[in-house]
């Protein structure tokens, strides 16, 4: 496993050139996600894709995240830590937070059409603008999302190393790692878990084990991943021809294995969730989910390194549109046994009334 690891750097640093290596060192080491405005009811952040512009100083494309970032590492199918896009999230004011009061939810991650880009090109002494040129949208949006629960989200680090270079999409922190056939996850730890970088593994506080994680949503292929986790797609990949996903459990977990799942479902931070999934669009609704902080990372699904012919591109950045919505409080339906004893009451206190008159 380390040999492979080593290979992989190799060829990464290979591919990306001199002029790459300090970028991506730097990257690889850690990651250091913006934060979207509170997520209080009613409001809603957005993040997206930006043209250049040929008169400003920087005439490139900004926000944009590679197609094989989410899913692929290579043929292990984890997420790229150091291409992949993160953001921090506040959900509920610090009120909510304190009062443990829940939220319905609305992730959407979707590709973005229209956007350009520049570049410059110093030809016999001469620099030369070129473009615009279109950016590719990004055609198989799907991203995960962690919690730190009540406490400001701080991200981990990495090792540099290969531990941490990938993140497992359906796995919460440290400690929640591995399968009977992989039981330390795709280079990780046994103590620690592919995604143990995120928490406390690596210096951050996402919470440990399985309850950190809280779902996601993939519009592309359906794959198994590095530690062996199924995950659900909304078409049937090369790998997994009947596109079924699995929940991403763990050894130890006891949901590991049973079917389409795209929320934790033993999670004390979210009630119920659903993904709805089309061409370009990944969704994720969630219902109960409780005021806190909240880490996503999202990028394109390309499993398979290069599944099904999608052909993608490893460094091209493709544009994309994050939009997060808080629908407001959740609204517990009264039980029909409790509204059924509370209008008996009612009558009750109605008919005695009646008789003392």
């Amino acid at each position: 496993m380390k040999k492979q690891q080593n290979v992989l750097r190799r060829s990464i640093l290979a591919a990306l050139g001199v002029a790459g290596m300090v970028a991506y060192s730097d990257q690889a080491a850690a990651i250091s996600p913006a934060t979207l405005p509170i997520l209080t009811a009613g409001a809603v952040a957005t993040v997206e894709s930006a043209s250049g512009n040929p008169a400003a100083p920087s005439i490139a494309a900004t926000n944009t995240t590679p197609h094989r970032a989410w899913s692929d590492n290579s043929i292990h199918n984890n997420g790229w830590t150091h291409n992949a896009e993160f953001r921090i999230f506040q959900v509920g004011s610090e009120a909510d937070i304190a009062a443990g009061t829940r939220f319905d939810l609305t992730v959407d991650l979707q590709a973005k059409p229209g956007v350009v880009t520049y570049t410059k090109k110093r030809i016999d002494g001469v620099t030369t603008l070129v473009g615009p040129t279109p950016v590719t949208p990004l055609n198989s949006p799907a991203f995960s999302i962690w919690t730190s629960g009540s406490d400001p989200l701080v991200a981990g680090r990495s090792n540099g190393e290969g531990y941490g270079h990938a993140w497992n999409q359906v796995r919460g922190g440290y400690g929640d790692g591995g399968t009977a056939d992989d039981p330390c996850g795709w280079g990780g730890d046994c103590a620690l878990g592919s995604n143990g970088w995120l928490g406390s593994g690596g210096g951050g506080n996402v919470l440990d084990g399985h309850d950190a994680w809280i779902g996601y949503a993939n519009a592309g292929y359906s794959f198994t991943n590095g530690d062996g986790d199924k995950i659900q797609g909304l078409y049937a990949g090369a790998g997994n021809p009947d596109n079924l996903g699995e929940y991403g459990g763990g050894a130890s977990d006891p949901l590991n294995g049973t079917a389409l799942y795209n929320v934790n479902q033993n999670s004390p931070y979210v009630g119920s969730g659903e993904a709805v999934l089309s061409f370009g669009e990944a969704i994720l609704n969630l219902t109960g989910l409780k005021a806190g902080y909240y880490l996503i990372g999202y990028a394109g699904a390309c499993p398979d390194d290069n599944a099904n012919g999608q052909g993608c591109d490893l460094g091209g950045g493709n544009a994309y549109k994050l939009t997060a919505s808080n629908n407001g409080v959740t609204t517990v339906p009264v039980p029909g046994a409790v509204w059924l004893f509370v209008t008996a009451i009612a009558g009750i206190s109605i008919v005695r009334r009646q008789r003392i008159s």
